[in-house]
């Protein structure tokens, strides 16, 4: 199937009148735990021929879907799955009063990690998930997941459950698209996006241009099902939130229908990835337990080896992601805010365990995070051998190599490949003026790796997905291996121009 099927979140009491009126094929159906509620609900969507999402955000810790409920959804045509809402926001941020406002009451909402180390912390949340996705599973439909951060996704997908990234909201959209798609390649399992327009306490956090773009943005990603969330609804008919419900009936009655997509996901051919221990680490704040955010897995403090990974998304962007955080981010480079655009090129992000056969292809590999496994490592050795560059830190050197013992950024020719290790990620920080990082050697191994700076780019197998901003072909000039732009005056990063390219 290459089209998505589209929905929006709806809660029971206007589910199949939001439906209609949008066109939608499913919606993300809120019910917490009132179960009650349901059968007239499911009856009418059924007869109308809308589909849903069971979303139970909200219900009690610990609330699972009980035995006659599943049986019965077995016995209808429009079930999709059951719904963990933010399940890595209310793990790792249990101690933020938000979590108290669903009444968990710093109770973690997968597992307690409290006087574990990050190993222990992260099976444990493994096992929750196991458990959980067995015991949401119905009528052969795994249980999904929402992600507010770009972590936690490669142990979802290991237990089995769809990955949902939320895009747009507070978080950079690439990097959850890329570490959602990594996590579905690498482990076989589902890909969605929800387009969620609030940010922080706003119900409206931003405008219909960005809101439109986002949906370029998913609709392009490859994505399986692609639904909407926002405060429309909560905002009093807010004029904003009006033209957010017009731009969504608009995208869907015309733009969708003259611009059929003729792949998915699962044609997504990443030529740099990302391999690191997926230990919930996005932002240097989390080296303490504090309100927000919260550290590793809800209690284990951030060190260097799991905030490294940060300075790779400053490199891989160009400078658009800041080196401290990969969410909340929108203040790097730019002076507005909140924007959405973010040029990297063909990125996908696994986890310790990946295999050979997910590796395969790539030009470009970073290894960071508190492992590598063996096989994952012997995997990375192979690409190399076949011509890709890999770059790393001493302590996750190949063994017997003798590049643990590297003091000074080093490149070391292997075969058509290399291995280039750096002793300290930041170096690695794209800095604007250079036109990469600051050091020679660094900036000269990635000038063809990285991109031009200017596109977002997928490549599907036969089909290219090319994202710019509005107003990004500006002049430039030639300033030592960079070409500078005269001005970025009349650039919009709220309204990306996706081109779509067969090869």
């Amino acid at each position: 199937m290459t089209q998505p099927l589209f929905g929006l979140t709806a809660g029971t009491e206007d589910a199949v009148e939001r439906a209609k009126r949008f066109g939608v094929d499913f919606v993300d159906l809120h019910f917490r735990d009132r179960v009650e509620l349901l059968p007239s609900v499911l009856d009418t969507c059924d007869s109308s021929g809308v589909q849903y999402v069971l979303n139970f955000e909200g219900a009690p810790l610990g609330w699972v879907p009980p035995e006659e409920l599943k049986q019965d959804l077995a016995a209808r045509s429009g079930f999709l799955g059951f719904m963990l809402d933010e399940a890595d926001h209310m793990q790792i941020n249990a101690h933020w009063p938000v979590i108290a406002y669903y009444g968990y009451r710093e109770k973690h909402f997968l597992a307690e990690t409290e006087g574990l180390g990050l190993v222990a912390a992260r099976e444990a949340v493994l096992s929750a998930l196991h458990q959980r996705n067995g015991a949401c599973t119905a009528a052969g439909q795994p249980a999904a997941v929402e992600f507010l951060f770009p972590v936690m996704m490669h142990t979802s997908a290991l237990a089995g459950l769809t990955v949902s990234p939320k895009i747009l909201k507070e978080t950079c959209g690439p990097a959850m698209l890329a570490v959602a798609m990594g996590a579905a390649r690498q482990y076989d399992v589902d890909f969605w996006v929800d387009v969620d327009y609030w940010w922080h306490n706003e119900t409206i956090g931003h405008s219909a241009e960005r809101f439109r773009s986002a949906l370029l943005l998913a609709y392009w990603s490859g994505a399986s099902q692609i639904y909407v969330e926002g405060g429309a609804g909560r905002s009093n008919n807010h004029p904003v939130g009006q033209e957010i419900e017009a731009a969504y009936a608009d995208f869907l009655q015309n733009y969708v229908p003259d611009h059929p997509r003729a792949y998915s996901w699962r044609d997504f051919r990443p030529k740099t990835a990302i391999i690191r221990f997926d230990d919930t680490c996005f932002d240097e704040r989390q080296r303490y337990l504090g309100e927000y955010p919260g550290p590793l897995y809800g209690h284990v403090p951030a060190g260097p080896e799991n905030t490294e990974w940060l300075s790779i998304w400053s490199l891989l962007s160009h400078g658009f992601v800041r080196t401290d955080s990969v969410s909340h981010q929108w203040e790097a480079r730019r002076f507005g805010c909140r924007t959405l655009f973010v040029p990297v090129e063909n990125v996908a992000v696994y986890d310790h365990e990946v295999e050979y056969e997910t590796l395969s292809g790539l030009r470009l590999i970073f290894l960071t995070g508190a492992m590598i496994s063996d096989e994952t490592m012997a995997a990375v050795r192979r690409c190399v051998k076949e011509g890709a560059m890999c770059v790393l830190p001493p302590r996750l050197a190949p063994a017997d190599s003798g590049l643990d013992k590297v003091e000074e950024v080093t490149r070391v020719e292997d075969g058509p490949g290399q291995w280039l290790v750096v002793p300290e990620f930041y170096r690695l920080h794209h800095e604007c003026f250079c036109a990469g990082p600051m050091l020679s050697t660094l900036r000269e191994a990635f000038e063809e790796l990285i991109g031009d700076g200017d596109h977002l780019v997928y490549d599907f197998g036969e089909w290219t997905a090319r994202f710019a901003q509005a107003g990004g072909d500006y002049p430039r000039h030639d300033l030592m291996t960079w070409r500078v732009p005269l001005t970025q005056a009349g650039t919009n990063p709220d309204r990306l121009e996706v081109e779509v390219s067969r090869k």
